[in-house]
């Protein structure tokens, strides 16, 4: 049986990634896993990077909302520091997305409560959404399946709140 998880982040019709990299927190790896994976989704930096970096060098990223295209889906996929996830989820609202997850090493009470003030689903707080993906890239997959199979973590439902630290893939 699939995880729940699956079929969020395989049956999102795009999406947006928002991190920070004036806070070292730019999704390089996520972001060549989903083009990986011909994924639509729309990475969006809160530190002013306007290209990918990493494996992915050059690719689209945007600096506002407003630069966004409109047709960006519904879900938010968020990768900054705890701190920063309350910001980046008015960022996610401010676009549009009813839907939020919460990378690992990035939910905070505040951010969850606030999504939850703003009508939005919060779908996971402490996964990697990369792990979940139909076709991930062989390191991604080597590396989440190891993690994920020697904890357990694969049949926990979806975490909803930021106390879920424990439960996260690291």
């Amino acid at each position: 049986m699939a995880h729940p998880l699956e079929a969020v982040i395989n049956g999102a019709e795009g999406f947006i990634v928002i991190g920070d990299s004036s806070e070292d927190r730019f999704p390089a790896l996520s972001y060549a896993a989903y083009t990986h994976a011909k994924k639509r989704f729309y990475c969006l930096d809160l530190g002013g990077l306007t290209e990918s970096r990493g494996p992915v060098k050059g690719g689209k990223v945007y600096t506002s909302v407003e630069a966004l295209p409109a047709e960006r889906g519904d879900l938010a996929i968020i990768w900054v520091k705890p701190g920063s996830s309350k910001a980046a989820v008015e960022v996610a609202h401010a676009a549009g997305c009813t839907r939020v997850w919460f990378s690992f090493k990035t939910a905070h009470a505040d951010a969850v409560s606030r999504a939850h003030e703003l009508g939005m689903e919060v779908v996971e707080a402490g996964r990697c959404p990369v792990y979940y993906l139909a076709d991930k890239p062989g390191a991604c997959k080597a590396l989440h399946d190891a993690v994920v199979k020697l904890s357990g973590l694969y049949r926990k439902p979806p975490a909803h709140e930021a106390d879920a630290g424990r439960r996260e893939i690291i």
